[in-house]
């Protein structure tokens, strides 16, 4: 089946989406790749084409030099060969044609053709395009300043724009506990609230209930965002703490949830590994994220644990004897793989930072290395998704991490190609203890987390700056209407813009 249609209507995916029919078979279309016409010329040199600004650049890209269409007969078909969120686009007089194998390459060649769409009409293109990593992601801390609803909503549709496709929110730390957990009230009921002598604005802090989570998941989803739900421990967690002092090794505390720059830093606070009621407590609170966050990862933090408090505790140390542990170390490892094989036993994979390797992993576990390098991880078989401070860190200045050093990162570099092949993608990182304000947010993600989309989607050889910096200035209008409050990387360079 076939529809006509004017092709202002392709910038709304909603109305793309209304009125475009599924077809069965894209053979026609494989033909037309197969067998491109004299005019149509691959395009190898990623930027300098007015019409071709596309971010990221796809895989391939074949124009039909001179040719616009401005009503077109259109229609979406399937082609299983275009692989998971792959897809082919046809663009030439006879009409507008998406060729994809799910839901989610369809929607991808949605976006492309949105940002080919100028002054309702589009050049005549053909298209082949499928991600080079599976996951190219963004970390929004929510503890250290809570981010509301509305702001996660606007971050998904700014994501899914550039085909970016997880969003992992970190949901606790010492700054705050930010999710509802119904059988431990007390989370929300004190820890998700800084000390009214700190005199904080409400906007940074509160929490979000199950059910908000639960839309903000089926929002998410149908912009084909995975939401990755992030749950410190053992460390970062003096906000649990201060709730249930009963999970430290003392029994006790005599602190309030702080903000971060008027606290200790990382406080020595760590959730006692001798003691059955942690485990209990964390199972617990597993179960509540489980059942709200459908996808296959849970991310446990794990990262940045003192480890005085353990060595101290007589439950730690007899846990240590009991076990047949030598440290500390082997001690997280034990804390890990038990949170591991409760998350297995429920279907899902767990994820932590760099440190959860100290002292031996699951193998089931995959790593979030921010320390960079991937080497221990992918040498042992684990799964690793690379989030390096040297590139990934977007709440740093943008004298330290520009936006084409940002460009410059190579997930895979380094490695042996079987290594390579336990690279899930990449990752941006924003921990918002410095810039706090949704503007000052936007400021230090744009447009430096264009750069990390462009890295985890094209493929491995689309690596000309100054091509990308060409199409990256022709969407920074498209930034403008989608109201983001990016920073311009010129003047950060030359010291008049901090």
């Amino acid at each position: 089946m076939y529809v006509r249609i004017a092709l202002v209507m392709l910038i709304s995916i909603s109305c793309l989406q209304a009125q475009l029919a599924v077809s069965p078979g894209s053979e026609d279309l494989e033909k037309n790749f197969n067998n491109p016409q004299e005019s149509a010329k691959p395009i190898t040199v990623h930027g300098g084409d007015k019409d071709l600004s596309l971010l990221p650049w796809p895989t391939e890209v074949r124009r039909l030099t001179g040719e616009y269409v401005t009503t077109a007969e259109s229609r979406i078909t399937t082609n299983r060969q275009s692989g998971v969120e792959g897809y082919m686009l046809d663009v030439t007089r006879e009409g507008i044609t998406i060729a994809a194998g799910d839901a989610a390459g369809i929607f991808y060649a949605q976006q492309t053709l949105g940002q080919l769409t100028v002054s309702n009409r589009v050049p005549c293109v053909r298209i082949v395009d499928k991600p080079r990593f599976q996951w190219r992601g963004l970390m929004l801390d929510c503890s250290r300043t809570f981010q509301s609803l509305d702001y996660l909503r606007r971050t998904i549709d700014r994501m899914a724009a550039f085909k970016m496709n997880v969003l992992h929110l970190h949901l606790t730390d010492d700054q705050g506990w930010r999710m509802e957990i119904k059988k431990h009230p007390e989370l929300t009921g004190r820890g998700a609230r800084f000390a009214e002598k700190y005199s904080e604005p409400k906007a940074h802090e509160g929490f979000y209930t199950q059910e908000e989570l639960r839309d903000l998941v089926k929002y998410a989803a149908a912009r084909h965002v995975s939401i990755v739900p992030e749950i410190e421990m053992p460390g970062h967690s003096h906000e649990v703490i201060v709730c249930r002092p009963d999970l430290s090794c003392a029994g006790e505390t005599n602190g309030d949830i702080f903000p971060f720059f008027k606290g200790p830093d990382i406080t020595s606070d760590i959730l006692c590994a001798g003691n059955e009621k942690t485990f209990a407590f964390m199972q617990d609170v597993l179960d509540e994220v489980i059942a709200v966050f459908p996808s296959p990862f849970i991310h446990i933090g794990g990262d940045e644990a003192p480890k005085e408090s353990w060595k101290s505790c007589a439950k730690c140390q007899a846990r240590i004897k009991t076990e047949g542990l030598k440290n500390e170390h082997e001690l997280q490892s034990y804390f890990i793989k038990r949170i591991e094989k409760h998350l297995s036993a429920k279907g899902k994979r767990l994820i932590g930072w760099s440190e959860i390797l100290q002292g031996g992993l699951a193998p089931n576990a995959a790593v979030m290395d921010w320390i960079g390098g991937a080497g221990p991880a992918t040498k042992a078989g684990h799964d690793v998704v690379m989030s390096p401070t040297s590139h990934c860190y977007f709440d740093y200045t943008y004298k330290r991490i520009s936006t084409e050093r940002a460009y410059s990162y190579d997930p895979v570099a380094g490695l042996s190609a079987e290594q390579a092949g336990h690279v899930l993608g990449l990752q941006a990182n924003f921990w918002s203890h410095i810039d706090r304000e949704p503007e000052l947010v936007d400021k230090q993600l744009f447009p430096r987390l264009l750069a990390i989309a462009e890295r985890g989607w094209s493929p491995a050889d689309t690596r000309d700056w100054p091509a990308f910096k060409v199409r990256l200035d022709a969407q920074l209008p498209r930034l403008r209407q989608m109201g983001v409050h990016y920073n311009n990387d010129e003047q950060i360079v030359k010291g008049e813009v901090k």
